[in-house]
């Protein structure tokens, strides 16, 4: 029997607060993120983007002597098998979403998801292990903030992971605005990112209810996050069984990072300060919004935002 890695594991729509999320809880002591973990060959390889430090991943001195130790390569059911397949941003992935529906691993994909396990399991006890020996604490918890509900459901059925599921949620509007925002009146992509927001968080939503125990499961929206950061992050800590200092989100920029992609705030001025960006109110027009308000309900009063249903209701 294996000690199972202690992970969580953000799951949500892109361009939905989550690498803000992932930066807060990585400025604890006993927290180590490794941003979107499953993007790690291709940052080697594309050279897309640097780590957190601003280093290019392959060069930089924490990244470097791990990478002989984590398997890399791009072949079978490897840690980045979910990013491949998914082709960039496919949302319905019609080869394994029935097993989710079920919440059951068809016996054609046993071994692929324990070889999908294995090959994480040993990529993050790797990383584990060494950020305890550079911190010189004790790591109880890494973060993947990979947002993939897929990788999430073979993550828990591999048994090689102890998880803890965060599914943030933006407003719909919000979301779409930020798809959109070249061109928000454009009917064919409201129409497209509203579909999307309502389908992803469905899935994670799913995914999180059927396969993941409910004490294991928080869902927090991005306004709780940008508006009330330390109760959000105070509360986190708690459930996670870590004492989160509040003080820590006025210098969770100054913390050693060295996580993986993630949006431009990853490597801002250490100064800029958390805000709540409600650019969409004001650049959305009105029908658009109201359009969009009509179309995600009910479903967004379960997902955290119940002033949406009860406008329309």
């Amino acid at each position: 029997m294996i000690d199972q890695v202690p992970l969580v594991y953000i799951a949500s729509n892109g361009h939905s607060g989550s690498t803000l999320l992932d930066l807060l809880l990585g400025a604890h002591e006993k927290v180590w993120t490794l941003g979107e973990a499953q993007n790690l060959p291709w940052e080697l390889r594309n050279r897309r983007a640097p780590c957190g430090c601003g280093q290019p991943v392959g060069k930089d001195d924490f990244w470097r002597p791990l990478l002989d130790d984590i398997p890399l390569e791009v072949e079978g059911y490897h840690i980045g098998y979910f990013r491949n397949i998914a082709q960039v941003g496919k949302v319905l992935r019609w080869s394994v979403f029935p097993d989710v529906l079920r919440n059951e691993i068809r016996d054609e994909w046993r071994l692929a998801v324990q070889e999908y396990g294995a090959n994480n399991y040993q990529y993050f006890e790797t990383v584990r292990e060494a950020a305890a020996e550079r911190t010189g604490e004790e790591i109880q918890w890494l973060v993947d903030n990979s947002k993939d509900p897929y990788r999430l459901f073979w993550l828990q059925h591999s048994g090689y992971v102890k998880v803890r599921v965060i599914h943030l949620v933006k407003d719909p509007r919000a979301f779409v605005y930020s798809m959109t925002k070249d061109d928000p009146s454009n009917l064919k992509n409201v129409l497209r990112y509203t579909g999307r927001w309502v389908i992803e968080n469905a899935i994670i939503s799913t995914v999180a209810r059927k396969s993941v125990f409910d004490e294991n499961v928080r869902r927090i929206t991005y306004d709780e996050l940008a508006q009330h950061p330390r109760q959000t992050l105070q509360s986190l800590g708690d459930w996670l069984g870590v004492d989160y200092d509040p003080s820590l989100v006025d210098t969770f920029r100054e913390y050693e990072n060295h996580a993986l992609s993630g949006n431009m705030m990853r490597w801002r001025n250490s100064e800029e300060e958390i805000y709540y960006d409600e650019r969409w109110r004001e650049e959305t027009p009105a029908a658009v919004q109201h359009l969009i308000t009509a179309l995600v309900q009910p479903f967004a009063g379960y997902c955290g935002y119940p002033e949406l249903y009860e406008s329309t209701a």
